[in-house]
């Protein structure tokens, strides 16, 4: 294995990580918007995304996927393994769908393609809200309303703080977005 595919993967690894410990403190910092979670973990998947590309970042959003199975919220809330494979491994992979983007990297490309990323993974998750938590819907509501209504609005709260993180961070860091040739 050369140098410069040790270093990617090392970057995948800690980024999966980083975004597994802040998904740890959005859960114990109970930060709420309108009755909402507010999260930043998606900030290091974006990142790693926006710096290295699609592959680097998908694979550390499976990653950090299967780390929220055997960590974090999954547990009680997989009703099936289907849906536990799509909201958890499918959904987070997705994010990084953010690396589409070409160089280099400008203000426009984070909003952008961090939203791409963002999206998808939240697509997913409408699509399971919707078949395998319709029940919740209350009396009247289809189950396609409800998971629109509940997924789009934490999609909207949380793409809004990761995407300000980044441009936060692209404006003070830059070299954060541009890899290395290794």
């Amino acid at each position: 294995m050369n140098r410069g595919r040790t270093v990617v993967l090392l970057e995948i690894a800690m980024m999966a990580a980083f975004a597994m410990v802040l998904d740890f403190i959005d859960s114990q910092m109970k930060m709420v918007f309108f009755g909402m979670s507010l999260s930043f973990s998606m900030v290091p998947v974006l990142l790693l995304s926006l710096r290295r590309g699609v592959k680097a970042g998908m694979a550390a959003g499976f990653l950090w996927g299967l780390l929220q199975i055997a960590l974090g919220d999954a547990a009680g809330s997989i009703v099936h393994p289907l849906q536990g494979f799509l909201d958890y491994a499918f959904a987070f992979t997705l994010i990084g769908l953010a690396g589409l983007r070409s160089f280099p990297v400008t203000h426009l490309k984070v909003i952008l393609f961090s939203a791409v990323g963002i999206f998808a993974r939240y697509f997913v998750h409408f699509i399971s809200g919707w078949v395998y938590f319709g029940a919740y819907a209350p009396k009247g509501q289809p189950a396609w309303l409800y998971s629109l209504v509940y997924n789009g609005q934490i999609a909207l709260i949380n793409s809004a703080t990761c995407i300000v993180i980044l441009l936060i961070l692209f404006t003070v860091a830059p070299k954060l977005f541009k890899a290395e040739k290794l």
